[in-house]
């Protein structure tokens, strides 16, 4: 297995679960996420609706170095918003530029797709994702107590960016 990591947009049948799979991984060593599975069964929700109900509508960038999912992001379209969703890159792929390459690559397609403005879901505490959306020009437009997956004491943020 190479050390180079390719980045592909074509969704293959098993790529929602290895999303969720290291969605799980991660986030169960994240201070502050429950160790239990319910953070993991929280984002196959959303990507079974992503596929049920939104029609796959958007489009979903897997990082792979040989068969190991490496990091992914997703533009969803909403009725000409764009939302970001499903931002990671593997512990062993962060300090490479990974998350910023995958949330740039999102936030072309968005502006390309001609949305008026990307919002995001995040939580508080997530530092390098944070410092990637402030970079970009998100800003914070809600903040409210998490009511999923059990996390504890982080709050819910709702981020917004305007294309001019």
């Amino acid at each position: 297995m190479g050390d180079k990591i390719n980045i592909r947009w074509e969704l293959r049948p098993g790529d929602l679960g290895r999303i969720a799979a290291l969605h799980g991984e991660v986030y169960a060593a994240e201070p502050g996420f429950p160790g239990d599975m319910s953070f993991e069964a929280y984002v196959c929700r959303t990507l079974s609706d992503f596929v049920l109900e939104d029609g796959a509508d958007g489009r979903v960038w897997l990082a792979e170095r040989g068969d190991r999912l490496m990091g992914c992001a997703a533009m969803i379209n909403r009725n000409g918003r764009g939302q970001l969703r499903w931002v990671l890159a593997a512990r062993e792929a962060r300090g490479l530029g990974l998350g910023r390459d995958l949330v740039n690559r999102a936030m072309d397609n968005a502006h390309e797709q001609g949305c008026s403005d990307v919002y995001l879901e995040t939580t508080t505490g997530l530092t390098a994702s944070m410092a990637i959306y402030e970079k970009l020009g998100f800003e914070i437009v809600s903040e409210k107590p998490l009511d999923h997956w059990n996390a504890d004491g982080y709050k819910q943020l709702t981020m917004v960016k305007v294309f001019k």
